[in-house]
């Protein structure tokens, strides 16, 4: 059971890092919302255990690596996603000028 726990750790300090190391090379930052992050970042590491790469967490995985290989975290879609809405599908990646959605009432 700590094995799977440890794993885990690692998985998230190395998926941790890559999230840093690509906002910090691209025009995108990763959203204000820490709970967004640390949901997603979640699912990456879950998939990334499961099936041997961040797979993004809002999208299926077909089991086949030439198509899969699009939607392995920061996916061939975000980029599209924040120039056009602002955000990735995730909410993972916004924009640089991204302005977080009114939760009033939430």
């Amino acid at each position: 059971m700590d094995n799977t726990k440890d794993q885990k750790e690692q998985e998230e300090i190395k998926i941790r890092k890559m999230l840093n190391d690509y906002v910090a090379r691209s025009s995108y930052k990763l959203n204000p919302d820490t709970k967004i992050v640390d949901r997603v970042v979640k699912g990456l590491v879950m998939r990334k255990i499961k099936f041997g790469h961040a797979y993004c967490p809002c999208r299926l995985v077909m089991g086949d690596f030439e198509k899969d290989k699009k939607i392995i975290c920061p996916c061939d879609y975000h980029e599209e996603e924040i120039e056009r809405d602002g955000e990735c599908h995730c909410n993972l990646f916004v924009s640089a000028n991204y302005q977080p959605k009114n939760t009033e009432g939430e």
